[in-house]
């Protein structure tokens, strides 16, 4: 039987890694950003259901190894979006050490300001109720 090495699958791979690429390109840039921040509110609902579980006690080790990547990708996703999107969004950008969009939107919650109102919408509509501790940008 011979043996497939994953090296020697790279170069008929690549063609379609270009093709996607080149796909990319074709999408608008506001369909990206649209996507970007539902693929990271997917995310977030599958690590704050881990976290509720995991604060139950009944976290096991098979489901934390499992859920380990869907915290490390969602972090990606969170700082991708945080960059590239909320600086649009907030016409501004991300201050020194706010990597995240949580830690973004938690500095203009309590402001009276335009941003203030993005920061409760995203807390009212997408993020609070979905936290285990009932809020999320909002302090508690």
């Amino acid at each position: 039987m011979d043996q497939i090495n994953l090296s020697d699958l790279l170069p008929a791979v690549m063609p379609f890694v270009r093709e996607g690429i080149a796909l990319l390109g074709h999408i608008p840039w506001g369909v990206r950003a649209v996507f970007l921040l539902w693929l990271l509110w997917v995310f977030y609902l599958a690590v704050m259901n881990l976290k509720r579980v995991r604060d139950a006690g009944k976290l096991g080790k098979v489901a934390m190894a499992l859920g380990m990547p869907a915290l490390i990708v969602g972090f990606v996703l969170d700082v991708a979006a945080n960059l590239l999107v909320f600086s649009v969004l907030l016409m501004e950008p991300p201050r020194w050490g706010e990597w995240t969009v949580t830690a973004r939107l938690q500095r203009h919650h309590g402001d009276s300001t335009w941003r203030a109102r993005v920061a409760q919408w995203f807390e009212t509509e997408l993020l609070g109720d979905f936290d285990p501790a009932g809020h999320h940008v909002a302090k508690g």
